[in-house]
């Protein structure tokens, strides 16, 4: 099973429009029942010679006197708060929350603030964290940037800031018990539930997003969509669009058809949401209930296809050869439906 398909990834949004403490009493709920994700936690945390105290048990949505509340707090074997927790996905990062939170580390001795976010987060996130820190007069020092962490010593004390990806942290915890635990199948749950709000999500513009290439292409993909249907499948007669037509949806636009020797519809199209989440190509075709299928023959040509509820319809994808002219890739998805049409013709 996918981990964006996770039981967890797909209540969540259904049932609250709090993720993001969702997430956190699910992480919390890991940790406490597992000592061993609790030691991958503490050899995550350690900055060169900073070794924070073990971690014994956390507690989510503990309330200060001056209001905060962070997500998560960390005690170690003596009581003693050492870790301070903020999960993010995409909610924004309050006014004075870092500098805020990381004055609730009270304690003598080593203490980490960490913010928990996606990875395609971690760029900008840390910009205003460091912003906020800066402007509460809390120098960053021995600052270091990898891929899915940054990490910083504040000046003048022996306190240290990590900002970390979802990903990078659960595969610490998935990394350190055996996978067939009950322990890893929870930590599975919460990955499909943030690999879910990292995909769904709306992620920081970047320029070169504006640029006419894309829109240029969707256009050109439109028409390829329209060339498929009118000047090979109706014209050659092995589709039929009587009483179909074409069809902008949320997601892009496509073109209705039916096999000729085939009951049922279909659905040629640019499907947005299925290009961003589950496969390199923005053409889908989508298959109807009523098309007689045998679900198991038609994946032996596609294993990457999409089902819904186990017995259709179905998502197949349609690839775009590249590098290649526009008559060449045209040829090769009518080929591709052509392969798809004798795969449910064989089913029916």
């Amino acid at each position: 099973m996918a981990e964006e398909t996770t039981l967890l990834a797909y209540l969540v949004p259904r049932l609250t429009n709090r993720g993001e403490d969702t997430a956190t009493d699910a992480l919390a709920f890991i940790l406490n029942k597992s000592s061993e994700c609790r030691a991958a936690l503490d050899r995550l945390l350690q900055v060169g010679s900073f070794d924070l105290e073990p971690l014994n048990r956390v507690q989510t949505q503990v309330t200060y006197q001056d209001g905060s509340r962070p997500d998560m707090d960390g005690y170690d074997k003596s009581g003693v708060k050492r870790l301070l927790v903020e999960s993010k996905f995409w909610a924004s990062l309050l006014q004075g929350q870092a500098s805020g939170y990381f004055d609730q580390l009270e304690a003598e001795g080593p203490g980490m603030l960490l913010f928990i976010a996606p990875e395609s987060r971690l760029e900008t996130l840390w910009v205003e964290i460091k912003r906020q820190m800066g402007e509460a007069g809390k120098q960053l020092e021995r600052v270091e940037t990898s891929e899915q962490t940054r990490k910083a010593r504040i000046a003048g004390s022996d306190k240290r800031l990590m900002l970390v990806s979802w990903a990078l942290l659960l595969r610490h915890l998935a990394d350190a018990i055996p996978g067939d635990s009950q322990i890893s199948s929870d930590i599975r749950q919460l990955r499909g539930l943030a690999l879910r709000e990292d995909n769904q999500a709306f992620h920081p513009i970047h320029a070169e997003e504006f640029s006419p290439s894309l829109p240029r292409r969707i256009r050109w993909i439109n028409r390829l969509i329209d060339d498929v249907v009118d000047a090979h499948g109706t014209r050659e007669g092995w589709m039929t669009t009587r009483g179909l037509r074409a069809t902008p949806q949320r997601d892009g636009y496509g073109r209705y058809f039916r096999f000729t020797d085939v009951p049922g519809d279909l659905f040629l199209c640019v499907n947005h949401l299925r290009w961003s989440t589950s496969g390199d190509t923005p053409l889908w075709l989508w298959i109807s209930r009523n098309v007689p299928v045998d679900p198991d023959k038609l994946r032996e040509r596609m294993p990457s296809l999409a089902e819904y509820e186990g017995h259709g319809p179905y998502d197949v994808p349609i690839y775009l050869k590249t590098g290649e002219e526009y008559q060449a890739v045209l040829d090769n998805v009518v080929w591709q439906i052509r392969e798809i049409k004798d795969s449910v013709n064989k089913g029916s």
